[in-house]
């Protein structure tokens, strides 16, 4: 099989997040910033962005990894809470880098896209992606993602969309008493109305395992089989439906690709997090490696070498996984070390629900390659910009 980054070479993309603050206006079942650092009181002014000091990160970064491309994803939190911060950041790196071809993703939650719209369509415009979380319909989403509002989520969409022409990516976060379908009914409604223009999904990180797992997944595997019919029936009209993580799949299956890595590619750094003045080599997992930061002197330090065999150490888990000899690791690449640190036993059961994943797609497969070659169709329509849009995501299902 064909290595991804030996397929990609100089088009892989490199993301640095910075997580702008640690305030959030919705109070979401899960949350990842809790689980790993816990209660937000104890983190949101730690997190807050000083732009001076970030900016040294950011141009210390930009300028010594000097990649490309190259995107900047604005993290939290939610980062609109402090917006003047935020565009300070993005429209100053825009100014210093002009030669380079910088690329920006905001992470939102979507409820205060009305407030900044109006008055800063020339922030918005000069982003790449926004980000958008939604959980599915009306009532599936209010209750998950509690302190938010579907609706006046979906009204921001209508307006963005009016205004700035920008690709929008919704992300779902598929959580135990959940429905994918009912996320992707959601993400196929905004879709028709060109609301939308990506969908992403993934399963939920948690301390403890999943309580009905068998329940669990037979309604998983069917919202899956669902969700590659209705791909299937737009495939046949020679539509491309950007169903993220299937296009993907599908085209490492057409192409012989083996991903190499975990999702992120932790262990390989191939992305840097900014948080509170450091640098991380992902704050989804916590403090415990540091690569670098703002010194005592106000200068930038950093020290990758030093933390290499801990990052290596990250991903011995899957020797014990036994991932070697899984059928779905060209796909899944170990998947992510937050999982195994919070929870092995949840993390063995998304291993069992990335192999149905697989399994369901490969089934499918004859199906998929004859509408393929009856259509004439060029499988890097599967990929550009679909499946490599999936890198900007930095996980999987």
């Amino acid at each position: 099989m064909v290595l991804l980054e030996d397929f990609l070479g100089t088009t892989y993309p490199r993301i640095f997040h910075l997580t702008v603050t640690g305030r959030c206006n919705a109070s979401c079942d899960g949350c990842i910033n809790s689980l790993i650092y816990g209660d937000r009181k104890g983190f949101f002014k730690d997190w807050e962005t000083d732009p001076e000091r970030d900016l040294k990160l950011l141009t210390y970064l930009i300028t010594y990894e000097n990649t490309n491309p190259l995107y900047i994803a604005f993290y939290g939190g939610e980062p609109l809470l402090s917006f003047e911060k935020l565009k300070t950041i993005m429209y100053t790196l825009k100014e210093k880098f002009a030669h380079k071809s910088l690329n920006f993703i905001l992470y939102t939650n979507g409820l205060l896209i009305d407030k900044y719209l109006p008055h800063e369509k020339d922030f918005f415009a000069g982003l790449n992606l926004l980000i958008v979380s939604i959980d599915g319909r009306e009532k599936q989403h209010n209750t998950f993602r509690k302190g938010t509002n579907l609706k006046k989520i979906e009204e921001n969409l209508g307006l963005l969309k009016k205004e700035v022409p920008l690709p929008v990516l919704m992300w779902s976060t598929i959580r135990e008493n959940m429905s994918l379908l009912d996320c992707l009914e959601e993400f196929l409604s905004l879709y028709r109305e060109d609301k939308t223009s990506y969908f992403f999904w993934h399963l939920l990180e948690g301390n403890e395992p999943v309580k009905d797992f068998e329940r669990f997944k037979i309604s998983y595997s069917k919202d899956l089989q669902i969700l590659i019919e209705v791909f299937l029936q737009h495939l046949s009209d020679g539509k491309v439906l950007p169903l993220l993580p299937l296009c993907e799949l599908i085209f490492f299956l057409m192409q012989g690709i083996r991903r190499g890595h975990t999702a992120c590619g932790v262990e390989k750094l191939r992305n840097f997090d900014i948080q509170g003045g450091k640098i991380l080599p992902c704050a989804d997992y916590g403090e415990e490696i540091i690569l670098g930061g703002v010194s005592k002197d106000n200068g930038v330090y950093m020290d990758k070498e030093s933390s290499m065999e801990k990052l290596k150490n990250l991903v011995l888990y899957k020797d014990y996984f036994g991932c070697k000899e899984c059928q779905a690791e060209f796909y899944c690449g170990g998947r992510c070390p937050v999982l195994i640190k919070v929870s092995p036993v949840r993390a063995k059961q998304y291993c069992i629900l990335t192999r149905e994943f697989v399994r369901i797609v490969k089934e499918s497969f004859p199906e998929i390659l004859k509408i393929f070659k009856a259509l004439n169709l060029d499988p890097k329509n599967l990929y550009f910009p679909y499946g490599y849009t999936t890198l900007l995501t930095d996980v999987i299902p």
